[in-house]
């Protein structure tokens, strides 16, 4: 199901395409346009799909863009725009409305819609078809649901009752469907469109992924096919008996079991999962070979039962699962259960794609998950535990969350929960490794979170458009919780997450012991990038990106205490009247602070963003050895008057000395520096410098010292004041800013 990425994109190649511009606008458009696409494309889950947004399309018959724009007032209530994917969907909603994406994959065969339609008016939800067109022609009409979305929390009826008081949440359903006829070149037109067919009073399309699915795989060798066994793969009569009885004699005759294509019931005659103890499920792929739970609804008894478990020696591979659930209820009366869950040592689940199923509820030792796809679950998509009660199958030690897809769950994307259990008696958790994953718009809770536990790792996984609380929260959760020992939170990205339900931020960090947030990029955050509150016992903050965030940058709460070091941090794009860094616990907590970009510090001029330049002349990055980074910027500079601003992000109030890295050449001009803050005057520093030398030298000039009185984004403009005799042009060459607080 995973395989190498398919549109991974170099942050090189993307800072020449932004920066080696004739002018700030088209650096601005390109930035905003696929600045956060870039640097999420470094991380996350590689996978054999590429999603299109929607929003990304083009639009025709009067279709529109519905959108919530981080930095502005969050909402209080769940919206469409805060649980889409890239917080924004296109709306379809009279006839004739469509919205047309490009293809990214050769020869894709099939696509999921992730979409919402209209809920029925006593709940229960609709189905509704939408027609496709590729490269303009009408290719198939297809069928979206709301059966398994929309519903109502707190509501004085029950969960799927519109009419209960409740408010609504969980919009989108995703519906997946192989393409009739041949497959559609990369580079293809796909439009969705509402014609008059189409009755859905609105389709909000929230994006498309698209796929090349090989052919189904074939039985392995010493198997055992449930279908011999009696299983049923046209979906008319309930498999699961046949199935238990072919898991048992694998069991015992030391083979494996084999689920071919077609579509099984399971649950619809009696409760009871499916336990895989001991054995090597294998499917013939996550498009071909589906487990359905069919649960009466409501069932003729609760609790109700129908979870799939892996234990000591149980590998579960290629195969989809699914259900009729309809809202959160495990065992009870709506069909929900867990999707999988783990204990024992050892197991592994790879390849496997759940619908519709409450958490992958998975504890036991030197566990994996890997390779997985999750979506619209009732609760976690995937949650790393250790059980409620002492116990020596399921101690939570070792378990890995490895380059999984999660999207839209009704809880924590991917948890770790660490739990001493109402005894207290339980164990600490220890060694939970996230890794990886890509965690996109959860419904309900966090992209991830940390719950407590010890040497717990969480690297290289990308979050996005949380919809509800943060991106990545760190700390303990509930009355039991164990307590956070020890984490790393290492190279995630963090996008457009701290959603509506309160204090939620790009990521929350809360009481905890020797905890390390390094290296993390928070764009667009909702709120503040990066918020701590409670006790620490050895904090660390170092090496992150804040970008843009809705208020604060990095934000210590009130009443925090014990200790905090914040180092190399930088935080950029504030939005106006915003400050970087903020503690209002000071003073009687006092983190240290080295090397942050509020601070001072050296800044490289072809990472900094161009404010302004002058017209027709151009601003580019050239390479050296003797640069410092490899790079340096050319202003391109034919007169006197041509000039480049520079915006060197978030300068705290204070006193600096300025030194300015250049490469002298024969053909250099003058250049006087100026400073002022974003918006505002300017003031000269410094003499006008002379760039020019007959042979190439690397210098620093030092401009002296600047007193900005408040902490904002500076512009630093140098103009061409003139040129030497002996100088061929009015060139200018820049390396480094740097800001040295005095």
């Amino acid at each position: 199901m995973f395989s190498p990425h398919l549109s991974r994109v170099s942050s090189r190649l993307y800072r020449r395409i932004t920066r080696a511009s004739t002018g700030p606008i088209l650096a601005s458009a390109f930035l905003m346009f696929i600045g956060a696409s870039q640097k999420a494309n470094a991380v996350g889950a590689t996978t054999n799909f590429k999603t299109v947004e929607a929003e990304s399309g083009t639009l025709g018959g009067g279709a529109t863009i519905r959108a919530f724009t981080p930095g502005t007032t969050v909402p209080t209530v769940a919206t469409l725009e805060l649980e889409a994917s890239g917080k924004a969907v296109v709306e379809l909603n009279a006839t004739g409305e469509s919205v047309t994406v490009t293809n990214p994959v050769a020869n894709a065969n099939a696509i999921v819609i992730r979409a919402s339609i209209p809920d029925s008016a006593t709940g229960g939800g609709n189905t509704a078809t939408l027609n496709l067109y590729v490269n303009g022609t009408l290719r198939q009409a297809v069928t979206l649901s709301s059966k398994q979305s929309w519903v109502y929390r707190n509501s004085s009826t029950n969960a799927d009752d519109p009419n209960g008081g409740g408010m609504p949440y969980h919009f989108f359903n995703e519906d997946r469907l192989f393409i009739t006829g041949a497959a559609i070149a990369s580079g293809s037109t796909v439009k969705l469109q509402k014609d008059s067919s189409n009755t859905a009073a609105f389709y909000e399309i929230d994006c498309i992924d698209f796929e090349n699915v090989p052919a189904a795989k074939t039985p392995p060798a010493n198997s055992l096919s449930i279908v011999s066994y009696g299983a049923d793969p046209n979906f008319t009569t309930d498999s699961t008996t046949a199935i238990k009885n072919c898991i048992n004699d694998a069991r015992t005759q030391g083979k494996s079991v084999w689920i071919p294509s077609g579509k099984f019931m399971v649950n619809n005659l009696a409760s009871g999962g499916l336990n895989f103890a001991g054995v090597t499920v294998n499917g013939a792929g996550v498009w071909y070979s589906t487990l359905y739970r069919n649960i009466p609804q409501p069932p003729p008894t609760t609790p109700w039962r129908s979870n799939f478990h892996v234990d000591t020696g149980s590998t579960l591979t290629d195969v989809f699962i699914d259900s009729n659930a309809h809202t959160r209820d495990i065992g009870g009366t709506t069909g929900d259960d867990y999707g999988i869950t783990a204990t024992g040592d050892g197991w592994l689940i790879q390849r496997v794609w759940v619908q519709h199923c409450d958490a992958q509820w998975l504890g036991g030792s030197n566990g994996t998950i890997r390779d997985s796809r999750i979506c619209d679950s009732w609760a976690d998509g995937i949650n790393l535990n250790n059980g409620n009660t002492l116990n020596s199958n399921n101690l939570g030690v070792n378990l890995k969350a490895d380059n999984n897809f999660v999207r839209g769950s009704g809880d924590d994307g991917i948890a770790t929960f660490s739990d001493a259990g109402a005894s207290g008696t339980n164990s600490q958790m220890d060694g939970s490794t996230i890794t990886n994953n890509t965690s996109v718009a959860p419904w309900w809770a966090n992209g991830i979170r940390i719950a407590g536990g010890k040497n717990v790792l969480v690297q290289n996984n990308l979050v996005q458009d949380a919809g509800a609380n943060s991106g990545i929260t760190v700390g303990t959760f509930g009355s039991t919780g164990q307590p956070l020992d020890s984490a790393q939170v290492l190279g995630n990205t963090v996008l457009r997450s701290g959603g509506w339900n309160g204090d939620q931020h790009g990521i929350t960090v809360s009481t905890s012991g020797a905890v390390t947030i390094q290296g993390n990029t928070i764009q667009n955050a909702l709120r503040a990038g990066l918020k701590m509150k409670g006790t620490f016992g050895d904090l660390t903050i170092s090496q992150n990106v804040v970008d843009h965030p809705a208020v604060q940058g990095i934000w210590f709460y009130p009443s925090t205490t014990g200790s905090a070091d914040v180092e190399n941090n930088t935080v950029k794009n504030l939005n106006s009247g915003q400050v970087a860094y903020q503690n209002d616990s000071a003073p009687s907590f006092a983190p240290t602070l080295i090397g942050n970009s509020w601070q001072g510090g050296k800044f490289e001029t072809e990472d900094l963003t161009v404010a302004s330049q002058t017209s027709g002349v151009t601003h580019r990055i050239f390479t050296g050895t003797q640069l410092s980074n490899g790079e340096g910027t050319i202003l391109d500079a034919t007169a006197v008057g041509n000039q480049v601003t520079y915006l060197v992000p978030n300068i705290g109030a204070g006193s600096y000395n300025i030194k300015i890295g250049v490469k002298k050449h024969l053909d250099r001009g003058l250049w006087q520096l100026a400073i002022g803050p974003e918006g505002g005057s300017f003031t000269n520093l410094g003499t006008p410098q002379d760039e020019y030398s007959a042979s190439d030298a690397y210098v620093e000039f030092n401009m002296g010292t600047w007193t900005p009185g408040s902490t904002s984004n500076k512009w630093f403009r140098f103009t061409i004041t003139g040129k030497n005799a002996s100088s061929a042009g009015y060139t200018e060459a820049f390396d480094y800013i740097t800001l040295t607080p005095q």
